[in-house]
């Protein structure tokens, strides 16, 4: 008679999280905190999402992210939740932040304007700029920074509020809602030049004002100027390794190279995940994974109810990116260069949207974070990133295209920084194609669902998922894309995972 094989045994977590993102490292990080046995699991062969870095040679680059917002103890009312994250882990001293300020430099045809990291500064240098429109500036201004302490504020209340006491206590949220940034800003400003100088940092929501939500766009706007501008010494990566090492502390673990092929439901409930043909048991899921793969290939649609899947395929996601990734020589701190640098060759942005998503490249970023960060390249060199918005249907021939586009990007970088072409040490490029490989979000997606007015906060996938046990971490869940708001996605997907109404609440508990 043969020996019968005894099955693998597996323990029972309480908590498995799918994917190694900023948003879903900082749900698995808090959870661990307050007590849940937790499971991080990875495909790739490191954490952190777009936020990973990688090294070439003697130079260390960041993958996607520039800059973050929320890493300081002071800022507006309800902001600062990374900082607050990284205090409740207890992991504040194993981390450090640069402040950037100025935060960016933007350049336009005939104007260089350095952008201050200072609410009453910002309003000063535009009003010295655009004298005709000091009034309008200041009062917009204003108002996107009340908009992000309401939005802050609704979320503590929203629970609990009645609608009539939601439009008295949040006047300016009820009223904007459903506004896009074009719209607000012309009732305030009017000169085309300053409403281009005002939207400069549209790219980093992938949306140019006539679409991008202005509810949202205060948000991040406010998160740099007022909750600081920060580089994370050693790049990104280091976010995502000190979040790693909270969760880590209280004894969560996080697997590498462990694609998670299927989520198991039984009887409408989530009772486990398969990897590589090994259960892993838990009646909690949170997906921090492109929305589409968990739905449709880990889980099923079978399993969600018609009306949710419907509402999703009506949901447009954001365009990816092209980044070129540069080591250099040329002496960028003596030509003045900024940290980072936003580089238009129109002031009209919905042009420049326009030309984007017909692939073709019209402007630019440019981050050269050796210079708050010189360690990440030798001594007298730096490091550098050319980024700009594109549409994965760009091309079918992305590895043609690619040094053909990446010729285009340097052609404008060229101009803010003569003789780049001839000091190049080592360039590479990364396509849409490149980040949907490494990040398996759908065709690259940069930023989950565009973040218009009606994918943003209540209106966006929200984290609770109508299977009991599974939620949503990251840009394809409420609030909406970016670090900072992955990061506020990771917490709200944890308070509902630990069925705690108030953010406030959950820091409380978590002391």
């Amino acid at each position: 008679m043969g020996k019968i094989r005894a099955r693998k045994t597996v323990r029972q977590y309480d908590v498995i999280v799918i994917g190694s993102g900023i948003g879903g490292l900082t749900s698995a990080a808090l959870l661990a905190k307050a007590g849940k046995s937790l499971l991080v699991l990875e495909a790739h062969d490191r954490p952190g999402g777009y936020a990973h870095g990688f090294k070439r040679k003697k130079y260390h680059f960041d993958s996607g992210v520039h800059l973050i917002s929320g890493c300081g103890p002071g800022g507006y009312n309800g902001g600062q939740v990374i900082y607050k994250t990284l205090q409740a882990i207890g992991v504040l001293d194993d981390i450090e932040f640069i402040n950037i300020n100025p935060f960016s430099d933007a350049h336009y045809p005939g104007l260089k304007l350095s952008l201050p990291q200072n609410i009453n500064d910002f309003i000063t240098l535009l009003s010295k700029q655009f004298p005709k429109e000091a009034e309008g500036i200041k009062s917009l201004t204003e108002l996107c920074l009340q908009l992000a302490e309401e939005i802050a504020l609704a979320e503590e209340m929203m629970t609990e509020a009645d609608y009539n006491a939601v439009q008295q206590l949040m006047p300016a949220l009820y009223k904007y809602r459903k506004s896009t940034l074009a719209e607000v800003a012309t009732k305030f400003i009017t000169d085309p030049k300053l409403l281009a100088v005002f939207s400069t940092h549209w790219p980093y929501l992938g949306l140019p004002p006539s679409q991008v939500s202005f509810v949202y766009w205060s948000t991040m706007l406010m998160g740099y100027m007022v909750d600081g501008s920060y580089y994370c010494k050693g790049g990104f990566q280091q976010l995502a390794n000190t979040l790693v090492k909270g969760l880590e502390d209280y004894k969560g673990e996080i697997r590498y190279r462990s694609k998670v092929d299927k989520i198991i439901i039984e009887d409408g409930r989530v009772v486990g995940v398969m990897v590589k043909g090994q259960q892993f048991n838990t009646n909690t899921v949170i997906s921090n994974a492109d929305f589409k793969q968990t739905v449709y290939n880990m889980v099923g649609e079978q399993y969600f109810p018609p009306r949710y899947l419907q509402r999703a395929k009506k949901m447009q996601h954001s365009l990816s990116i092209f980044v070129v990734y540069i080591a250099t020589n040329i002496d960028i701190k003596a030509m003045g260069i900024a940290h980072e640098s936003f580089c238009y060759q129109d002031y009209d942005h919905d042009k420049n949207y326009s030309r984007t998503q017909g692939g073709d490249i019209s402007w630019i970023s440019l981050t050269v974070p050796s210079l708050v960060d010189p360690e990440l390249a030798p001594s007298g060199e730096h490091v550098m990133m050319l980024t700009t918005l594109l549409p994965y249907q760009a091309t079918e021939q992305w590895k043609q295209q690619k040094p053909i586009i990446m010729q285009t990007m340097l052609d404008i970088a060229e101009k803010l920084i003569p003789g780049l072409k001839n000091h190049l040490l080592y360039i590479e490029g990364g396509s849409p194609d490149t980040m949907q490989r490494y990040t398996q979000n759908h065709q690259g997606s940069a930023y989950g669902w565009d973040v218009t007015p009606a994918q943003v906060g209540p209106a966006r996938i929200q984290n609770q998922t109508p299977i009991q046990g599974l939620y949503f971490a990251g840009h394809w869940a409420s609030p909406g894309g970016g670090v900072y708001g992955v990061s506020v996605s990771g917490v709200q997907a944890t308070q509902k995972v630990l069925a705690v109404e108030k953010q406030s609440q959950l820091w409380a508990i978590l002391k």
